[in-house]
C-alpha cells in the first residue's frame, strides 16, 4: 500500500499510476483533493483520494491515520508535494522574503519530516517500508534565483540520508531522486517556450517526462532496490554530468 503526496499534480499521479501498474493499492494525497480524486478513480482497483494540507501536521498526520485505516497497513511513503514559492517571490537572498523561505521549508522539508514521523511507526510495525522523497536539481548546486527553493530540496536529499542511516537496519529504505526540467502537462500548455529552451539545454535528444520520474519511484519501492538505501538518483537529462555552460565549451574561467 502506497501513499503519494501531491498526487493530483504530473509527477505524482504518473507515480500513483505506475505503482497502482506494479499492483499497489494507492492512497493519492493532495490539497485539490477533487483532482486527486480524478486520479483515483481513473486507477480504480481500490484506489483512493485524501485531502493534504501540506503546511499543516495534523493533516499530514490524518493522511496516514486514513490509510491504515482505509487499507490496514502503509509500505511505501512517496514525499512528491512541492512548494515554489510563486513567480517573482523566490530569487536572491536580499530579494526573497522571510515569509517565502520559511513557506518552502514547511511543504518542501517539514511535510516530508512530519509524513516520514508518522509513516515509520507503521512500517517498523511489518519490518518493512520504502520512502521515496522528490528532491530536485535545484538542491545539488547554486543558482541566480530559487534560493529558498533550493536550499529546502538540499535538506531533502539530507533527511534521506539521516532515515536510511537511523531506519535501515530495521528494514526501512529512504532514497531520493532529483529530477530536472520534466514536460509536465501544466508546462506544455502554460510555457511552451520553456520547454524548447529546456530541450536545447539538456544533453539527450528529449525531454523529460512524469513517466521517468514514476518509474525511479517503481524501482526505489520494490524489491529489486533491496539493497539500495540512501541513495540519491538525478534524473535530467545529464544536467548534472556538465558542471557548468561555460566549461562544457572549454571556456575556463581564472
Amino acid at each position: 500500500m502506497a501513499i503519494i503526496t501531491g498526487g493530483a499534480g504530473g509527477l505524482g499521479s504518473a507515480a500513483a499510476r505506475r505503482l497502482a501498474s506494479e499492483g499497489a493499492t494507492v492512497l493519492i494525497a493532495d490539497i485539490a483533493v477533487d483532482a486527486a480524486e480524478k486520479v483515483a478513480n481513473e486507477i480504480g482497483g481500490g484506489a483512493s483520494a485524501v485531502h493534504l494540507d501540506a503546511f499543516d501536521p495534523a493533516s499530514i498526520k490524518a493522511m496516514v491515520d486514513t490509510a491504515i485505516e482505509r487499507y490496514g497497513r502503509l509500505d511505501i511513503l512517496n514525499n512528491n508535494v512541492a512548494h515554489t514559492g510563486g513567480t517573482g517571490a523566490d530569487t536572491t537572498v536580499l530579494e526573497t522574503s522571510i515569509e517565502t523561505w520559511d513557506q518552502s521549508f514547511a511543504v518542501n522539508v517539514r511535510s516530508y519530516f512530519i509524513a516520514t514521523k508518522y509513516a515509520l511507526p507503521h512500517m517498523l510495525k511489518n519490518g518493512s517500508g520504502s520512502i521515496v522523497n522528490i528532491a530536485s536539481d535545484s538542491g545539488l548546486g547554486g543558482d541566480c534565483a530559487l534560493v529558498a527553493y533550493g536550499s529546502s530540496k538540499a535538506a531533502v536529499v539530507n533527511f534521506s540520508r539521516y532515515v536510511a542511516a537511523q531506519y535501515g537496519r530495521q528494514g526501512i529504505r529512504c532514497n531520493t531522486i532529483c529530477p530536472g526540467p520534466i514536460a509536465t502537462q501544466a508546462l506544455r500548455e502554460h510555457a511552451p517556450e520553456t520547454l524548447k529552451s529546456t530541450l536545447n539545454a539538456v544533453y539527450v535528444p528529449q525531454l523529460g517526462e512524469p513517466q521517468h520520474i514514476a518509474a525511479l519511484v517503481a524501482y526505489f519501492s520494490s524489491d529489486e532496490a533491496a539493497y539500495t538505501n540512501g541513495a540519491m538518483i538525478s534524473c535530467d537529462g545529464g544536467l548534472d554530468a556538465v558542471i557548468t555552460p561555460w566549461m562544457a565549451q572549454g571556456k575556463l574561467m581564472n
